[in-house]
């Protein structure tokens, strides 16, 4: 017992020389950081029960989750430790170190079982309370930094996938089926999320983990067939669903798996979502080298002929009408259809959609822009219109994205779909007859 505390004596004396506290006169506000940077930063700062005499408590320790997944945890911590923003305190338990054979300390640390501070001057409760701040000050949607906004799409995705992976492996271990994502899983999931909401996606995995635990009880296979299993089953029911036009239910959270921090943040504070688990942001495309059509060579009737011919072409749209005056007094609807959806259990339904056609090569579509359209199209009441299609040749502003965003997520009626000139180019990359017909290249 001696001869151990006095190793444990001499490496914490080791690691006190090694990782003394900075007392330099660096410091950063979250403006100055990327969205990744700054809102991890913020979610392992922002409980004060996370802390312990200004270091943050190691992640294992934590009471709330640190993000929804261990593995994004390890992937935040990594990034942040890289990037000098948090820096090891010495105090951190001798087990977060990686020690040599000979009880050198190699310099390496586990990220998730050590402790972190701010760098910076200023008292080490203060470095805090002022990052804190000055993340406050910017934090909602509307005050983003320009990075920020073009960002985003990959932050949500990264921690939506977190979110449904977490839910994947508790669902499987509540039936008895221990489960450890791999690249595959990210992969379904991710795609499922360009398509579907969170609580969508968890009704897939609801369904796919229900029929692999029967899977595992009436087969006899191993529990990690069984398990691998539910990835396969989630794909194929997603494509599926996709391909016949469900109704797609939208499930809440468990109240055994709690929100973490970082989803919080995000989820109530910045997007200020009355729903999360029906949000899903607008992910426009971005242009493909190589797609791009010459949209300066027609005009504004030649391009709603168009957007007619390319939906009246496309298999699952009926009773397809164009007015055929270009800029009337439409109310804003210059082509209209009815959508079939195929649902092999509840049969056929169908929607109303109207497509406003914006062709527009000077200036973005903006938030005002949205919110005449559905303004006008509220008008067609005999019957209304289920969805709202903006199609433009040019671009949404980043203030149109939120727009719309925050109409849906609400459930605002009709919902609200986007075809940006990126879009556009991919459809039509699949019809040249229309490319050609039109002398767009």
């Amino acid at each position: 017992m001696e001869e151990r505390e006095r190793l444990n004596a001499k490496k914490r004396s080791i690691v006190n020389g090694r990782f003394a506290v900075d007392a330099g006169e660096w410091a950063f506000r979250a403006e100055d950081l990327d969205m990744y940077e700054a809102f991890s930063l913020a979610a392992l700062l922002e409980d004060a029960e996370e802390l312990a005499h200004e270091k943050t408590v190691p992640i294992m320790d934590r009471t709330d989750r640190f993000t929804p997944t261990s593995d994004f945890d390890y992937k935040m911590i990594k990034l942040l430790v890289e990037q000098g923003l948090l820096k090891v305190h010495p105090s951190s338990s001798l087990e977060s170190f990686v020690w040599e054979d000979d009880g050198t300390l190699s310099g390496a640390h586990y990220p998730t079982l050590a402790s972190y501070y701010l760098p910076g001057s200023d008292t080490l409760e203060n470095r805090i309370k002022g990052y804190l701040s000055s993340f406050s000050e910017i934090v909602s949607r509307e005050k983003w930094p320009e990075r920020w906004v073009d960002q985003f799409s990959d932050f949500w995705f990264d921690v939506a996938v977190s979110e449904c992976k977490a839910y994947l492996v508790h669902m499987l271990k509540l039936h008895g089926l221990e489960f450890a994502p791999g690249q595959k899983t990210e992969d379904v999931l991710r795609r499922a999320l360009k398509w579907y909401s969170i609580g969508q996606v968890y009704y897939f995995i609801w369904r796919a983990t229900r029929d692999s635990a029967a899977y595992y009880a009436r087969e006899k296979v191993s529990a990690k067939q069984a398990a691998n299993s539910a990835v396969t089953r989630i794909s194929a029911d997603i494509d599926r669903a996709y391909s016949q036009g469900w109704q797609v239910s939208v499930y809440r959270r468990d109240s055994r798996l709690p929100l973490s921090t970082l989803s919080h943040i995000l989820f109530s504070r910045a997007l200020e979502l009355d729903d999360p688990m029906a949000y899903s942001p607008v992910d426009l495309p971005v242009r493909r080298a190589g797609l791009e059509l010459a949209w300066e060579r027609i005009d504004s009737a030649a391009f709603e002929r168009l957007i007619f011919q390319l939906v009246a072409e496309t298999e699952g749209y009926e009773n397809v009408e164009w007015l055929m005056h270009t800029n009337a007094p439409d109310h804003g609807r210059d082509v209209s259809a009815v959508r079939l959806q195929r649902d092999p259990l509840s049969g056929h339904s169908s929607q109303r959609v109207a497509i406003q056609c914006k062709h527009w090569l000077t200036r973005p579509v903006r938030d005002v822009d949205v919110n005449s359209a559905v303004v006008s199209i509220a008008h067609w009441q005999d019957p209304p219109f289920d969805v709202l299609v903006i199609a433009t040749s040019g671009r949404f502003t980043s203030d149109a994205v939120s727009w719309i965003e925050r109409h849906n997520s609400r459930g605002g009626h009709p919902r609200i779909e986007v075809w940006n000139d990126a879009r556009m180019e991919f459809l039509l990359h699949e019809r040249p007859h229309l490319i050609r017909a039109y002398e767009l290249r």
